[in-house]
């Protein structure tokens, strides 16, 4: 699903309201580099026929996708990475927290335990490790094509979180799970979830000047993004905690 020029989506579950793959998948972006392609997330590993079903049917050659950028290493986003790597020879790009947890395996890291034991996810899950092999921090700038992608560091919703500027004409926030459209938040009984880094995420990423607002659940804004991120830091500059983003 062709979103802008060069923004698709290609990956959905039913959380996100579209439901174009599996159930449990976030968001999955396409981000269009001209001579090369890139995937935001990886969907929870169910599904990852679908989703390079999704990008021909967006109009893309699957065998133009060189690199996968991973906003946290949570399941829904991260549990398709080693099967995606497989199939398609991509490059897995990820912070240095979010590549320890991927190359370890490391279930109760990526929140899959936790959430398992708590009837969120099915039993029968299971998280293959997957290498990562760009490891990138905050305020590194990556090359797709012809694009600049910038990467911002924004934990909170967890320790190892990043979000992806698409820098241009209309910049576009892949914000995965930091911040969603209506200022709406995901605050998770985690050791890693700090409600005030989230304060402070928050408060960086209104200070951008973002037209396209594209999180990994719920709604996504293809225009005035930023009022979304403004309505989030309303609320904490008031001492308040912005509404919750339920995924149930």
């Amino acid at each position: 699903m062709r979103l802008t020029d060069r923004i698709a989506l290609v990956g959905s579950g039913d959380s996100g309201g579209f439901s174009l793959t599996a159930p449990f998948d976030c968001h999955v972006f396409l981000i269009d580099g001209g001579e090369e392609l890139a995937l935001v997330d990886s969907g929870s590993g169910q599904s990852c026929e679908a989703i390079l079903e999704q990008v021909s049917l967006a109009g893309y050659q699957i065998e133009r996708i060189r690199s996968l950028l991973l906003t946290h290493a949570h399941m829904d986003h991260s549990g398709g990475a080693k099967a995606l790597r497989d199939r398609l020879r991509l490059k897995v790009v990820a912070s240095s927290r979010t590549a320890r947890l991927l190359e370890s395996g490391d279930a109760e890291g990526i929140g899959l335990g936790p959430a398992q034991r708590a009837g969120l996810y099915p039993d029968h899950f299971h998280f293959e490790a997957c290498p990562v092999d760009i490891v990138t921090d905050d305020d590194h700038t990556l090359a797709i094509g012809d694009l600049n992608v910038k990467v911002i560091a924004t934990p909170g919703h967890s320790a190892d979180h990043v979000a992806y500027l698409l820098e241009g004409r209309l910049p576009a926030l892949f914000s995965g799970d930091s911040v969603f459209a209506g200022g709406k938040i995901i605050l998770q009984n985690l050791p890693d979830c700090v409600l005030q880094d989230y304060v402070d995420t928050i408060r960086r990423l209104d200070e951008l000047e973002v037209e396209i607002l594209l999180p990994s659940h719920g709604l996504i804004a293809l225009n005035r993004g930023h009022q979304h991120l403004a309505a989030a830091r309303f609320c904490v500059d008031r001492l308040q905690i912005p509404a919750h983003l339920s995924l149930v």
